[in-house]
């Protein structure tokens, strides 16, 4: 279907100045393997781990990206909708709907987290605007924060197979550490015998990446939760 769409907007000769995403589900499912996917990072669906929220990403964009070109900036699908848009010619609603404004006579007041990659994108700048990741449950609890490198765990998921849909997060006493391009893969916490000493010279990133969690907390004064998580019980 893919080829399809593609081959429909070569017809119409839209293609170069239309922009295609492909893009997967967050988090294979690894208790449903092997309709249910696979990944190589650690954990899957419903969990703390990259293996619940990293998914392949490809964009096309002839008139505007060069083909053939490989990212690992930070990235997340909220960053969509600032970036489609600015795309499109606006490149101030994050801060238009901050501030509040009105959309086909509706009002709005919202705060979008998403940040406008558009000029990464076209090549005006070679860093990405977002340095920085939530991790957050299904149930909206922050589990994890990232900043660069670095990825703070404060509720892990110890459960395996569907119990992660049955066995509470297990808060930390003290967040585990892990730098994500020397360990992507998550596993020195159990398997590096450096492990404990590594992470007691770097708990020096506490500090910042607690402030920046209450930051991101102090939104919901002024922009209330809208929608709660559902649950599987009452």
């Amino acid at each position: 279907h893919v080829g399809q769409l593609l081959t429909k907007l070569d017809e119409l000769g839209i293609a170069d100045n239309t922009i295609v995403m492909y893009a997967t589900d967050n988090g294979a499912e690894l208790a449903l393997w092997p309709d249910g996917g696979y990944t190589p990072y650690r954990g899957e669906k419903n969990s703390n781990w990259e293996g619940g929220y990293r998914v392949p990403m490809m964009v096309r964009w002839p008139a505007e990206i060069e083909a053939g070109q490989v990212s690992n900036e930070i990235i997340a699908m909220m960053d969509w909708m600032p970036s489609l848009l600015a795309a499109a010619g606006n490149d101030k609603i994050k801060e238009k709907l901050k501030a509040g404004t009105t959309i086909s006579g509706k009002k709005y007041k919202v705060h979008l987290d998403g940040y406008n990659f558009l000029p990464y994108f076209k090549g005006d700048t070679n860093k990405g605007p977002r340095n920085e990741f939530i991790y957050t449950s299904d149930t909206g609890d922050i589990v994890g924060y990232r900043m660069g490198d670095y990825k703070m765990v404060f509720k892990e998921q110890r459960a395996h197979g569907l119990q992660v849909w049955q066995d509470p997060y297990v808060s930390l006493r003290m967040p585990k550490i892990f730098n994500l391009r020397m360990d992507p893969l998550e596993r020195m916490d159990h398997e590096g015998s450096g492990y404990d000493q590594w992470m007691g010279e770097h708990m020096f990133l506490f500090a910042p990446a607690m402030a920046e969690v209450v930051k991101f907390k102090s939104t919901f004064k002024e922009f209330p939760q809208r929608q709660k998580p559902g649950s599987f019980v009452p």
